[in-house]
């Protein structure tokens, strides 16, 4: 917040009117500490670039400059309005005002279309702070209207329901029932980046019920996966545990979500993390076999209380690198050339030690395998 005062006191200095925007000042009058602190300017880009020394143009074409200050960046928008959603995403027409009222009348939800000047004096046109201690998300002025906007604000409402532990305003939750269809424009990134932060909410439970409620999921890939009972669902701070909820509660392998676009990193982890809740022991080749994160994704789902990091951390080893012996002792000991038998004898080998069967030292390696070997081929 001091590097959003300094920029605004810089612009007012110049002539310029500007203040802390968006869900920073949301966040100061919930008494949470705001994070990313955004700026509206009377300013213009150009004029806004000529008053700092450094800046990057994140989205000048619609008024957005990035100031750098301390390696720290905080972005500064131009009053704006906006016009002609033709995609229900983004505006045919951004045109800069000098009106803070104007701007925030262009804003998604009453809780996000307050300002605040640097003495943390309180501007509020929309009646956010009365939304704001009545816990009601409620859209700017007419809800059908902000969501042709943007058709991603439907979800919006319903991940903000669930993060902030409130209730969507009646008419805007009609106004999502009756313009749900439009989800389908919205780029599927946007819509599984909301989804995520669902995901590891305070209160999922409550965004789900509306997701359901308004029938918004049956306007989005696999939708009727999401109509299960969440109240067993607690989040977490990674996501992917919401997803692996999804596909647990309904039986269901990973290929049921893959409209979503994950990466091949969580893709594995889901599916590892699907396969352990499948085990019914968890003994140490599997703490050594799967990831932290697949087991403590998996870790709810099957019951499993104990501290996944520790009992990984107290394995004999935490890779197949740290064994006493390698392939080419194998070879040496055998005087064979590699070929499959290496890989099938060092996961042996692998196996034995982490199960404690055999010390992890190369003599005592050596003398295991050497019987080993000989007794099966």
């Amino acid at each position: 917040m001091k590097r959003a005062k300094h920029i605004i006191a810089r612009l007012k200095e110049a002539g310029f009117e500007a203040y802390m925007v968006g869900g920073a000042v949301r966040d100061y009058l919930r008494g949470a500490v705001p994070h990313d602190i955004d700026v509206a300017t009377s300013a213009s880009p150009e004029q806004v670039k000529a008053l700092f020394e450094r800046t990057i143009d994140t989205g000048i074409e619609h008024g957005t400059v990035m100031i750098l200050i301390e390696g720290q960046g905080t972005e500064v928008t131009t009053f704006r309005t906006e016009s002609g959603y033709s995609d229900n995403r983004r505006p045919d027409k951004v045109e800069f005002v000098d009106s803070l009222h104007e701007d925030l009348k262009r804003r998604d939800f009453t809780i996000n279309a307050m300002a605040m000047t640097e003495q943390m004096e309180i501007i509020d046109p929309f009646g956010g702070r009365d939304d704001l201690s009545a816990g009601i998300i409620r859209a700017v002025g007419v809800p059908q209207e902000r969501f042709a906007e943007d058709a991603l604000r439907m979800l919006r409402a319903i991940r903000f329901s669930g993060q902030l532990n409130f209730q969507i305003d009646a008419a805007t939750k009609q106004a999502i029932i009756e313009h749900a269809q439009r989800i389908q424009s919205v780029a599927m990134e946007r819509i599984k980046a909301e989804l995520d932060k669902v995901m590891v909410s305070p209160a999922p439970h409550i965004s789900m019920g509306y997701l359901i409620e308004t029938q918004l999921n049956r306007f989005l890939p696999s939708g009727g996966l999401f109509e299960l009972d969440w109240s067993g669902y607690t989040a977490g701070m990674d996501p992917l545990s919401g997803w692996f909820y999804l596909l647990h509660q309904n039986g269901k392998a990973f290929g049921a979500i893959r409209g979503y676009r994950f990466s091949n990193q969580d893709k594995k982890d889901l599916q590892y993390a699907l396969e352990a809740s499948r085990l019914a022991l968890w003994d140490d080749w599997v703490y050594y076999s799967f990831t932290e994160r697949q087991l403590t994704i998996a870790q709810a789902a099957v019951h499993k209380t104990a501290a996944v990091r520790e009992r990984r951390q107290a394995l004999p080893i935490q890779s197949k690198s740290e064994l006493a012996a390698n392939g080419r002792d194998l070879m040496e000991w055998t005087g064979k050339k590699a070929g499959p038998w290496l890989k099938e004898w060092t996961l042996h080998i692998e196996k034995a030690v982490v199960e404690r069967r055999l010390a992890n030292d190369k003599e005592r390696i050596k003398d295991w395998f050497i019987d080993e070997y000989h007794r099966h081929t």
